[in-house]
């Protein structure tokens, strides 16, 4: 599994644009099959994670240990990538985290026409535009509603199945 962060801790103001979600997700999901994909105002990327009965966890998202694709080959493969939102690479890290240029500092997040949700792979060469799936960070999951009541303040970016 791959490293969590510390929690966030709001002891400075942010500023307004510091991130911003690209679209406005559908308030209900479109089926049940799908689960809520969620950027925290620090920048990092969580997704629901279903239990029975039903409940509010999330487990951050990181990058799969894989090797990036570039968005060209997954195009020709019949994959359609819509960007969701901008997050902060520092914050879909993995364990032993990949070999990128640190210059870049956000990465876009992006979710395919199969409910996948994938991430840039910043590269010293922006024109390769390398992406890596996103998968769950741990086993243990967070109440979204204790994490809230702990500062963190999420905004819905989409749905996966």
């Amino acid at each position: 599994m791959g490293s969590v962060r510390e929690p966030c801790r709001h002891q400075e103001a942010r500023p307004p644009d510091h991130v911003r979600a690209c679209v406005t997700a559908l308030e209900t999901a479109p089926t049940d099959a799908h689960a809520a994909v969620w950027l925290e105002e620090d920048g990092g990327v969580w997704a629901d994670y279903p239990t029975v009965p039903p409940g509010d966890d999330v487990l951050p998202l990181v990058w799969a240990d894989d090797r990036p694709i570039p968005r060209g080959e997954l195009k020709a493969r019949g994959c359609v990538l819509s960007r969701i939102a901008v997050c902060l690479t520092e914050l879909v890290s993995t364990f032993g985290m990949p070999q990128v240029d640190q210059s870049a500092q956000y990465a876009s997040v992006w979710l395919d026409n199969e409910g996948g949700i994938w991430a840039d792979y910043p590269t010293a060469a922006s024109e390769e535009d390398l992406v890596l799936p996103l998968v769950w960070a741990r086993e243990q999951t967070d109440s979204r509603e204790e994490l809230a009541e702990r500062g963190y303040v999420f905004t819905r970016i989409g749905w996966s199945l």
